[in-house]
C-alpha cells in the first residue's frame, strides 16, 4: 500500500452550510415574526384598553369624592376645608385627642383594661396615608 500525499482530515476541514444562508432572510422565519410581532401588538392593545377603563373608572369615583365634600361643606356652611382649620363659622370647642392612660403594667396586674379615647375634632381635616 502506498502512502497517502493528503493529510488526513480532521474535524476543521468538514464543509459545513452554517454562516452561508441569512436566515432572517428564510419565508417561514419571516412568517414567524410576523406572527410574534402581531400577538404582541394584540396583547398591548389589550393592556392600553385595560388602562384605560381603569383610569376612566378612578376619574369617575375622584368625581363622586368631589360631589360628596361639596355636599357635606354645604351642609356645615362652610365654602372649603382650609376655612373650617382656621376657625371657620362653624368652629366648635376643640375635643381632646387623647386621655392618658396609666402604666399599662399595673393596669394587667388589676385586671383593668386600658382604653386610649382618640376623637378628630370635625373642623380639621384628616389626613390619609395610603
Amino acid at each position: 500500500m502506498a502512502k497517502s500525499s493528503q493529510p488526513s482530515r480532521t474535524v476543521r476541514d468538514i464543509k459545513t452550510h452554517a454562516g452561508r444562508a441569512d436566515d432572517l432572510h428564510t419565508p417561514h422565519k419571516m412568517y414567524m415574526r410576523l406572527f410574534a410581532l402581531e400577538t404582541e401588538r394584540h396583547r398591548r392593545q389589550q393592556e392600553r384598553v385595560s388602562a384605560m377603563q381603569r383610569v376612566t373608572t378612578i376619574d369617575a369615583r375622584c368625581a363622586e369624592i368631589d360631589r360628596e365634600k361639596e355636599q357635606l361643606l354645604n351642609l356645615l356652611g362652610v365654602e372649603s376645608i382650609d376655612s373650617l382649620a382656621d376657625g371657620g363659622p362653624t368652629a366648635g370647642p376643640r375635643v381632646l385627642r387623647a386621655v392618658p392612660r396609666p402604666d399599662p403594667r399595673h393596669a394587667r396586674a388589676r385586671g383593668e383594661v386600658s382604653v386610649q379615647q382618640t376623637e378628630t375634632p370635625y373642623y380639621e381635616p384628616v389626613k390619609i396615608r395610603y
